[in-house]
């Protein structure tokens, strides 16, 4: 029998209750709550860590420290190397957590009977292995229902999914990834406390349901429509990839809402998906370390949830980079979690502060990013010179020189560019040279004359872990 991980209901109820005061007066209330939580998690940290009882206490000469000041930041090889040493409570070691992931059966269970485990995809080239304890879980719940979903304070665990909607999953659900882990968490919930809802209206309680990524499209889009969802979570890129298909009419999907997270969001695939279905479009920005770093707001900013994460823009060597200005990385530390600690932990993410004030009316920081789904490429030019490019750029050349948004483009070393396109993409020889075009002439502007762009034969790859459509790619 499934055992769910703990769930206090007072820490549940505080929590929406803290989230929800912050929400009203994020610079004043929320400010003051992430100022508690850092000192809290710092001395936690020192405590109970041994990995960072090392990096806290001999800087602050035996005293926990209690801002970020002078804090060391750490990379995931670096946690995962000394595993055993993270986590505060001494019982989580990387070959039970090993072990318990390797077995998908045990997706959603409880961890050492309290805690919910996931796995990054390894995107980045080095995979990870998470441990969420109920207080993280309480505040991912709140800031999913009153801020991504836009629920008031009377919110209930049971309405992560509401009644009478059916939820159609669609990413990689080989592993136990955080959006698979989290969707089965959360479902379990609902049927848990279904009876106390709507005990006379069984009928109505949500239908949930997850779709690999990883199968071939029409089989997907055969399971889509056998199920009929009312709303669609997945990648921008995967949700695109179904919005072209029902436009196609290889599908026919009646949807409320989109919810996409994982990817960047593009203006195309935006205006796409919204075309085609007619649906309101959820953002969020998560990462396997902190699932809710940022919703999207109705006027279309991001906003980070920075009473429970703090996110510092970062360069190459770690230091602050101008406000205004989009960063080479972010240092996060997560506010939620004392049992296994973030503290300023490096993610390859650039991410850039906007001008205060929104029309939205939050006094939430709004932010934007590029996350990690695609590459920046290293070409070389006819004198050997290097030059980087960014991804936002080459897709916006394609996307909007050759009017393409289902591609992928891969860096042959530093000197050959190879577009790939999908299989539905009508007349893909005059795609091509639509898209050979407008990049070439990019790449002149750029001094990269002697770069040559060659038709891929194969169609775009996903991720072989992830499931998630990588749009830039670099060589290697």
């Amino acid at each position: 029998m499934p055992h769910l991980p703990a769930m206090d209901p007072w820490l549940w109820s505080r929590t929406l209750a803290e989230t929800y005061a912050a929400g009203l007066d994020p610079q004043g209330v929320g400010r003051a709550q992430r100022d508690a939580r850092l000192r809290r998690l710092l001395a936690a940290a020192a405590e109970g860590s041994p990995l960072y009882r090392e990096r806290l206490l001999g800087r602050a000469g035996g005293a926990a420290p209690t801002t970020l000041d002078g804090v060391e930041p750490v990379s995931k090889a670096e946690l995962m190397q000394r595993f055993d040493d993270w986590a505060t409570d001494r019982a989580i070691t990387l070959a039970g957590a090993a072990d318990f992931v390797a077995d998908p059966a045990r997706l959603a269970d409880a961890y050492l009977g309290r805690y919910l485990v996931w796995t990054s995809s390894g995107t980045t080239g080095q995979p990870g292995i998470f441990v969420q304890d109920e207080a993280s879980l309480a505040a991912f719940d709140a800031l999913d229902l009153l801020r991504f979903q836009g629920h008031g304070p009377a919110a209930l665990p049971g309405m992560a999914f509401m009644p009478g909607q059916r939820y159609a999953y669609v990413a990689a659900i080989e592993g136990h990834f955080a959006g698979v882990a989290s969707i089965e968490r959360l479902d379990r919930i609902g049927a848990s406390m279904a009876p106390a809802f709507w005990p006379a209206l069984a009928w109505m309680r949500p239908a949930v349901q997850t779709f690999s990524v990883l199968q071939p499209l029409p089989q997907l889009l055969a399971q889509l429509e056998a199920f009929a969802p009312t709303i669609l979570i997945s990648y921008p890129s995967s949700a695109d990839l179904i919005a072209q298909a029902v436009a196609e009419g290889r599908a026919a999907l009646r949807l409320r809402e989109v919810w996409v997270g994982g990817e960047q969001l593009s203006a195309e695939q935006r205006a796409h998906i919204t075309r085609v279905f007619d649906c309101r479009i959820r953002n969020n920005y998560g990462a396997s370390e902190f699932y809710s770093i940022a919703w999207e707001c109705p006027q279309g900013r991001m906003h980070l949830n920075d009473d429970w994460v703090i996110v510092e823009p970062v360069d190459r060597d770690d230091r602050p980079v101008p406000p205004g200005e989009a960063s080479h990385a972010v240092l996060l530390t997560n506010l939620a979690n004392r049992t296994q600690p973030l503290l300023r932990y490096r993610l390859s993410d650039s991410l850039r502060f906007l001008p205060q004030g929104c029309a939205c009316g939050s006094g939430f920081p709004a932010v934007e990013v590029q996350g990690r789904a695609d590459d920046t490429l290293t070409l070389h030019n006819h004198e050997g010179h290097a030059c980087r490019l960014l991804p936002l750029a080459l897709m916006t050349v394609i996307e909007e020189g050759a009017q393409l948004t289902q591609f992928q483009l891969l860096a042959n070393g530093v000197h050959e560019l190879e577009l790939r396109l999908e299989a539905g993409v009508g007349d893909p020889a005059a795609a091509f040279a639509r898209a050979q075009g407008a990049l070439t002439e990019y790449l002149a502007q750029e001094g990269l004359h002697n770069v040559r762009v060659v038709h891929g034969c194969e169609p775009p790859r996903c991720h072989p872990r992830s499931g998630k459509l990588s749009r830039v790619v670099a060589a290697g």
